[in-house]
This record gives structure tokens, sequence and C-alpha cells, in this order.
């Protein structure tokens, strides 16, 4: 497996994927510039054993609300995609058909249509007088509460490959922000007291906590460390109504009790076996009859909605792009590639005379 995640050929469709949408990026251009060279420069340093990640850029994105970011250097990203592409098959076969983010044939889209299922399969089932409850639950600080060690105890099952293995920990485990970058193993901490104090957004070393959301491996890790929390839904509680987009799930049931019972039975499975919890503010039990709010949707068993405030971001923004291009600032162009992006959204949701009045005014 290592092997196959080194190759050149493999790189080079990494690094493909990489440039996407990011052709005429600074970083891009510049390892593309001199491409054959930084490639093999890459399958060197695996092959010998000298490859550490780079530091991270640090940045923080305020839509749809504050995040701290971590993006990593551009050839850390090609890496990322060539072990991705390498390491999710083997996850692939064990995540449930109801886990939506992050993965092919997936998404936004699809967790809307499967909770319209959901919906009305239970209306159907017990008959349109009697109330369907939907719980929704989030978990506190997700990503920055990913326990270094479970999640490689985790991913260690199913990787057998010891080189593949170290390099995931290096991955997993490389957070400074300095010149300095090396991983921090467990028994070392104490030899690395100045690394051990810089604390990078979302990641504490000390606790060996917490993944960059920048990081394209960080999205796999994520949904395999949730597929255990999956499973307990699916296969130890027999719910039929679940449904997880990242740290964000939902449970439709009958019985509303049951429901608020299901809330410590869940908390303390987070607590006891991935050391996680539920955000205590964005725990919601209510009547399906209003809708259920989901992945920038509003739910309901015969129709979809776009939540408000998605519409208003997604209107903000697209003024804004308006004003942009009136006064020179960018390219038509990318005019048109926002109003494709929110159409392409709203086709999904029943906003015939919505898409009308945004645009036409």
């Amino acid at each position: 497996m290592f092997n196959d995640i080194c190759k050149l050929e493999n790189l080079y469709l990494a690094f493909k994927k990489a440039q996407l949408d990011n052709h005429y990026k600074r970083k891009v251009c510049v390892f593309a510039f001199r491409l054959e060279e930084n490639i093999n420069r890459l399958n060197w340093e695996l092959l010998n054993n000298r490859y550490t990640p780079q530091p991270y850029t640090y940045f923080v994105v305020h839509e749809p609300k504050p995040r701290d970011i971590a993006a990593p250097a551009f050839r850390d990203r090609v890496l990322q995609h060539s072990l991705v592409a390498r390491i999710q098959p083997l996850f692939e076969k064990q995540f449930i058909y109801d886990a939506y983010a992050c993965r092919v044939d997936k998404g936004t889209h699809l967790g809307a249509y499967r909770l319209k299922k959901f919906l009305m399969a239970a209306r159907c089932i017990y008959g349109p007088t009697t109330p369907i409850y939907s719980l929704q639950c989030d978990i506190r600080k997700f990503f920055q509460s990913i326990a270094w060690d479970k999640l490689l105890t985790i991913i260690n099952q199913t990787i057998t490959c010891p080189k593949t293995r170290d390099l995931i920990e290096k991955i997993i485990t490389t957070h400074n922000g300095n010149e300095r970058n090396s991983p921090v193993k467990k028994e070392q901490l104490s030899l690395f007291d100045d690394r051990a104090t810089f604390q990078a957004p979302g990641i504490n070393i000390e606790k060996r906590v917490g993944l960059p959301i920048g990081n394209l491996t960080s999205q796999l890790f994520a949904n395999i460390y949730l597929n255990e929390l999956d499973h307990f839904m699916k296969d130890r509680l027999r719910l039929k109504w679940y449904g997880r987009y990242m740290d964000d799930f939902y449970v439709l049931h009958q019985d509303k009790a049951y429901l608020k019972d299901l809330v410590t039975t869940v908390d303390d499975f987070l607590q006891h076996n991935l050391e996680l919890s539920l955000h205590p503010k964005k725990l919601n039990i209510a009547d399906t009859k209003n809708g259920v709010p989901f992945v920038g949707y509003r739910v309901f068993y015969d129709h979809i909605l776009v939540r408000g405030n998605t519409l208003l971001r997604m209107e903000r923004n697209w003024r804004k792009k308006q004003k942009q291009v009136k006064n020179g600032m960018i390219e038509p162009h990318k005019l048109e590639e926002s109003k494709a992006a929110i159409i392409g959204h709203l086709s999904h949701a029943n906003t015939y005379g919505l898409s009308k009045c945004l645009f036409e005014h």
C-alpha cells in the first residue's frame, strides 16, 4: 500500500486533483513550475523516511460561522490526495449508507432527500395524525476534540501496512507552526517543551487532541472516528431513521420520551468511547410538522425548502459579488459561477419563485 501511495504516477494524479479550481494560486503555480522535480523530491522523501509535513498556514473564515483553518502546504495536500485515494475505499466498506459528508455520491443533497424519505416513511407507518419527532444533535468542538491515540487505534484496525500507519500518524501528530516542524509522540513530550507550548488553532499537543479543518485527511479521519457512533446507533440501538452529516446528526421517532432518554445514552457513549460530548445548546427535540432543519434545508415529508439563514447568506454574497463586478474588482465570469452555484443549491428544493425573485431584481 505504501509503495502505491509513493508511486510517481499516483503522486502526479494526486497533483491534478489538488490543483482543481486552484490553477492560478501562487503556491500551486510555484509547485507546478518545477512539477517533475517536486514530485520526484516528494517520492524520494517518502521512500527514504525523510518526509515531514511543512508548517500550516493559519487563517479564519467567517461564513457560515467563524472557524480556524489550518491550510497545509501544497506538496502536503498532494500527498494527502494520494493517501486518501488508497485508503478511503477500505473504510467506505465500513461506513453506513446514511453518513453523507465528504463521500463520493453522497453530500448535502442526498442527505436532504433521505430525510424527506424517512419523514414520508414515518407518516406512512404511523398515519398523518400521529406526531413524529426529530432529535437533532451536534458534537461540541468536534474537530478540536478528536483524540489522536483513539483515532490511530481505530485506523490501525483496518490499515495493516506499517509504513502507511507511520505516515498517517505523522500527518495526525505534526502541528508545529515553527520551522522545526516534526511530529510529537506521546513518550517524547518532555523532550519538546518549546513545541508543546505551541498551540495551533484547534490543536492541543499536550492532550494529543484536535485535527486541522483544512486537511483533506481530516475529513476522512472525522468520518472514520464517528463511524463508531453510526454503528452504535444503527446496530446496537437499531434506529431506523438516523442520518449524519459530519458532526450534525438526527433521529426520527414517534416517542418523544424515548428521544429524551436517547440523549443521555448517546452522550454516555460519546464520552466513554470517543472522548466527545454533545453540545448542550444544540440539542433539539421538535415535532416534524414544522420541518426538520438539516444540511442547509428545512425538510418536510412532501417538500424541501431552503433554510432562512442559508438564504440570507447566499443573498448577501450574491449582492456583494454584483457590487464587486460593478466596481471592476472581479471578472463577470466569477459572478456567473456564483449564480450557477446558488441555482444548483436552490434546484434541490421547492424554490421556483425564490430563484425568480433573487435573480430578476
